[in-house]
């Protein structure tokens, strides 16, 4: 007769390596996120991870206008870059991660932060040009082992592509 400890011992084991499998075959919990730079100057991005789409909507950000003048501005506002410089998030709590990358380096990394249904912001800036944001994405994925991929181009374009597993 099998002990109930046998019993739980492999119940458990089978739990252990389900997970493994689970993990292997779909990817990281967190979205993992490729930053490559062909470009002659170095860029950064900030990921930032929020509950929802309207919540992200509504995170308030402090910039520089082109005019130089220091305001407040949603992401609403910043979806569209539209020469704005220095742009800092004025949230609190919010889970936030820089990532720089040098010409012609490609870097990639977990966001961290985020959970299951979670929604992933990401602003860009050209570092050259005084931080000034050329980019923003926000990323709708309930799934795990996502995959996020941001292209800053030679010619100042940018590309960028999303995996939702």
């Amino acid at each position: 007769m099998v002990s109930r400890r046998t019993i739980a011992l492999l119940l458990g084991s089978a739990l252990v390596i389900g997970y493994i499998q689970y993990a292997t075959v779909f990817g990281p919990v967190q979205p993992t996120l490729t930053v490559e730079n062909n470009d002659t100057t170095a860029y950064q991005l900030s990921a930032y991870t929020v509950e929802s789409s309207e919540q992200a909507m509504y995170l308030n950000f402090e910039v520089a206008t082109r005019d130089g003048e220091r305001r407040l501005k949603t992401l609403s506002q910043l979806v569209w870059p539209d020469g704005d410089r220095n742009v800092t998030l004025a949230d609190d709590g919010v889970p936030t991660q820089q990532i720089t990358v040098a010409p012609g380096e490609t870097v990639t990394t977990t966001i961290d932060g985020w959970v299951r249904g979670d929604v992933a912001v990401y602003l860009g800036e050209r570092m050259a040009d005084n931080e000034t944001h050329v980019y923003t994405r926000v990323r709708t994925c309930p799934r795990t082992g996502q995959e996020h991929s941001v292209t800053f181009k030679e010619d100042g374009g940018i590309s960028a592509s999303a995996l939702c597993a």
